[in-house]
């Protein structure tokens, strides 16, 4: 008796074993679709897109389906834009400072060669969802979002965990030039004074065109309210490469708004130099580094306008990209 038991017992456990191990032939996470774009610490996506002298630019947002098996069913995804998400999250962010909004992207300079649907065919879990951008008369001053959203259809359900449905792609231009400088080589000082110079860690030089980038005068930041006034322009002229290949030439410093009374002027010799190497260890590794020298003199007519201030910048900011030479698209083999 007590073997039939154990036998019985023994049978009982291979049948529940077989039972577990076919359930794993269906589907135990609900397939949902979502976009690839994690919020940052802003609460917005950044994609970078190269600045052409033609103005053009691309990007392609991946489109996921989540599940613990391959997709094995076509999908046609349904994206458009998002017109009610940005004002709240502006809101919610910034409130009344209405100068540090974010500004959705006007229709005229993005287009969707896709229409509006992004094919997942069966077994691809995903896909990428390709935007074009014409940026020829963009105000580049100003911080453009694309507010992307996958609709509700039957045919597929949302992945809503935190939103994954929706995108809220930051644009940020890139050329050759522009990017975070350490800056803490330039030194401030009040007029001609030589001695207790200020000074600033980093820099971003953000785009005006494909060879023009601008930043804040001094120790102005990007939150100041009044910084649309403290913005200097930084052309890089063409230049000459030595045997080892390092490119030096003239930069053209100047006011970004030239009716602004801070009165940005430079003086002396104003150049950047360029470089390229290899990584030490990997080869597949190019570090591509910037370094502009700048003298520039502006008025701090902010911070007590009835006694304006007159300062003097002078020194070197730098900035170095790592460029994985293995992969072909570019905002992608940039190491950010």
């Amino acid at each position: 008796m007590k073997k039939k038991y154990i036998l019985g017992v023994m049978l009982g456990a291979c049948a529940l074993f077989s039972s577990c191990n076919d359930e794993w032939k269906d589907e135990l996470y609900r397939e949902m679709v979502s976009l690839k774009a994690p919020l940052n610490a802003q609460g917005v996506h950044d994609i970078y897109v190269r600045y052409h002298a033609d103005g053009s630019g691309s990007f392609h947002l991946p489109v996921i389906v989540s599940g613990s098996k391959d997709n094995a069913r076509n999908i046609n995804v349904k994206i458009s834009v998002d017109n009610d998400t940005l004002e709240d999250f502006n809101q919610q962010k910034y409130s009344a400072r209405r100068d540090l909004w974010y500004r959705q992207l006007p229709e005229q300079f993005y287009s969707f060669p896709m229409g509006g649907v992004c094919n997942i065919p069966a077994g691809k879990n995903t896909m990428t969802y390709d935007i074009d951008f014409d940026l020829r008369g963009l105000d580049l001053n100003e911080k453009w979002v694309l507010p992307l959203t996958i609709e509700e259809d039957p045919s597929y359900a949302l992945n809503v965990r935190k939103g994954y449905y929706k995108a809220l792609l930051n644009l940020r231009l890139f050329n050759e030039y522009s990017g975070s400088y350490a800056s803490n080589s330039v030194s401030v000082y009040i007029g001609d004074n030589t001695s207790d110079p200020a000074t600033v860690a980093t820099r971003e030089l953000r785009v005006l065109d494909d060879k023009t980038v601008f930043f804040y005068a001094g120790t102005w930041w990007e939150e100041d309210i009044d910084r649309n006034k403290y913005k200097v322009g930084v052309r890089f002229l063409e230049g000459t490469k030595d045997e080892n290949g390092v490119e030096t030439g003239p930069l053209e410093v100047f006011a970004v708004d030239p009716a602004n009374p801070t009165d940005i002027q430079p003086y002396g010799n104003c150049y950047y130099r360029r470089s390229v190497e290899q990584h030490a260890t990997l080869p597949h590794i190019e570090k591509r580094t910037t370094t502009i020298y700048l003298n520039y003199y502006y008025t701090d007519v902010s911070s007590d306008p009835e006694n304006p201030i007159r300062y003097r910048a002078t020194g070197s900011m730098g900035t170095q990209r790592s460029f994985n030479t293995l992969i072909p698209d570019e905002d992608q083999a940039i190491q950010w």
